[in-house]
């Protein structure tokens, strides 16, 4: 199928990357497990996993049954979405181009013979090793910077945050594993230590999850979602207006951008020097 790219991942940083190359005119298929776990889900395509579909800022996302249906939504040039979280259908595919978007600090089985080009967001990949391309996503002056040869600049791991920001603070994360119940609402403003979430062990404990801080929850998890000790479970944000709650995040705009500008550098490099053009 021409000018189809596959990404692994429905979150917010993988819809950045979605809804760019879709708008650049891309067939766009994405990839997730059926019980996504994103917390800026009002951003974030995963969620067409439990909605069967979802708009992020104009541009919709279906879920597709099976992966005949998945091609005719591609077809169409929807953007599309199948649970495949191992990537089975990529070789039945063949992709041009693949992004692991995952952003899990981890490589969960993504290499270079997926497609003639591959790319990787964030830490626990080499460029030049296991795909062609990372792309930084820690804040910073490199943030979306492109790397060809060797790791994102924050997958040193003696500086204590891999891959995240510095304000943890913003954070909310499970102390314990257990079954999430949000008793907030996405753009609502909440106070430190306020209840937000309560989590339910399996030992049958209820134990009450607080604010952090002052500001807006921009995102948590469904009601109803299984996390694990240490997970991310909701998102404050101290300054940030309630309307941005519901469109896409600076960071998330640059990390597309960049996927883009590799992508195209890789399709007009492809075309001059190997011929690859009728792969897109």
């Amino acid at each position: 199928m021409k000018h189809l790219i596959i990404v692994r991942g429905g979150g917010e940083l993988a819809t950045g990357v979605i809804h760019c190359l879709h708008r650049a005119g891309f067939r766009v298929l994405a990839l997730e497990k059926a019980l996504p776990t994103a917390t800026r889900r009002r951003v974030a395509f995963s969620d067409a996993m439990y909605r069967g579909e979802m708009t992020v800022e104009r541009v919709t996302c279906y879920k597709a049954e099976n992966l005949d249906e998945a091609r005719k939504y591609l077809k169409n040039g929807e953007v599309t979405m199948l649970d495949d979280p191992e990537g089975r259908c990529i070789a039945k595919l063949s992709p041009a181009v693949v992004v692991d978007a995952i952003t899990g600090k981890h490589n969960y089985g993504t290499n270079r013979k997926m497609a003639p080009h591959t790319i990787a967001l964030g830490a626990g990949f080499c460029a030049g090793r296991d795909v062609d391309t990372v792309v930084e996503i820690a804040r910073g002056h490199n943030l979306g910077r492109l790397i060809y040869d060797g790791y994102s600049a924050k997958d040193d791991r003696s500086n204590g945050y891999v891959g995240v920001d510095r304000n943890i603070e913003h954070l909310v994360f499970a102390p314990v594993g257990g079954t999430v119940d949000v008793l907030r609402t996405i753009s609502q403003f909440v106070k430190k230590d306020e209840s937000i979430a309560h989590i339910h062990g399996e030992d049958g404990s209820i134990l009450e999850i607080r604010a952090t801080i002052d500001g807006i929850l921009r995102g948590a998890v469904h009601s109803g979602s299984e996390v694990a000790k240490g997970q991310r479970i909701a998102d404050i944000h101290p300054t940030m207006g309630q309307e941005e709650c519901f469109t896409i995040s600076d960071k998330a705009r640059c990390i597309g951008g960049s996927v883009l500008e590799d992508v195209m550098a890789w399709w007009h490099a492809s075309h001059h020097r190997r011929g690859f053009l009728s792969r897109l």
